[in-house]
């Protein structure tokens, strides 16, 4: 029987171990060079690859969740005023608790930085993604409604269930590759309900943990 071959994306640099173990597999990795990196989610969600490994995350979360707070407060109240369509995305790592049992202290970490590097590469420069709770990222979508914010959460969702991230204890030991799924919530403003920014990413998160509730992998808008 022939082995069938894989469709193998990689996501940014990754060490010549790695590069080494992926090309004993049955199937060419194709590499995608920062030229391509906006394209990244939408080719995921097209070619429905095999396998999406991913470099080391290199996001700065101190100075992206300041700036996303900054850019939230500010395109609400844009939006509230102007009436110019906002959306947001809060994405959470699903069963992180077993994740952390299985592959050791950090595991969640490094899997949530390995899929907010994968998403950072498909944003628009207007677009704003920060970490905003232990296990979840936050993406401000301006001038975006619920329609284009939903093609953003699949994706998102999809890229999520096909990216393996390198695995490791915390203590240098290696362990099984990190593979898990993401549920994610929508809201999108301006909403006669929803007065502040605050109750708008409330508003998100109570549609992720709804997505969560019923069994994780999923997307959940915000009701009225």
């Amino acid at each position: 029987m022939t082995a069938k071959t894989l469709r193998i994306l990689v996501l940014g640099s990754v060490g010549p171990e790695t590069l080494a173990a992926l090309e004993a597999l049955p199937g060419r990795p194709e590499i995608l060079p920062p030229a391509l990196a906006h394209e990244t989610l939408s080719r995921i969600a097209a070619d429905q690859p095999d396998l999406v490994v991913a470099g080391p995350g290199t996001i700065d979360w101190a100075s992206s969740a300041s700036l996303l707070r900054q850019v939230l407060d500010s395109e609400f109240a844009r939006a509230v005023r102007y009436r110019h369509p906002l959306s947001i995305l809060v994405i959470g790592v699903d069963r992180a608790d077993d994740l952390e049992t299985t592959h050791g202290t950090g595991a969640v970490e490094r899997y949530r930085a390995a899929l907010a590097d994968g998403l950072r590469r498909s944003l628009r420069l207007i677009d704003v993604l920060a970490r905003t709770g232990p296990n979840e990222i936050t993406v401000v979508l301006p001038e975006t409604a619920a329609s284009g914010a939903r093609a953003v959460a699949e994706r998102a969702r999809v890229l999520a269930s096909h990216l393996i991230v390198k695995g490791g204890d915390g203590e240098g030991r290696a362990t099984l590759p990190i593979k898990a799924s993401v549920s994610v919530g929508i809201c999108d403003a301006p909403r006669e309900r929803i007065a502040t920014s605050a109750a708008f990413v409330r508003a998100a998160d109570g549609a992720r943990g709804e997505a969560e509730a019923q069994g994780g992998d999923r997307v959940a808008v915000a009701g009225p």
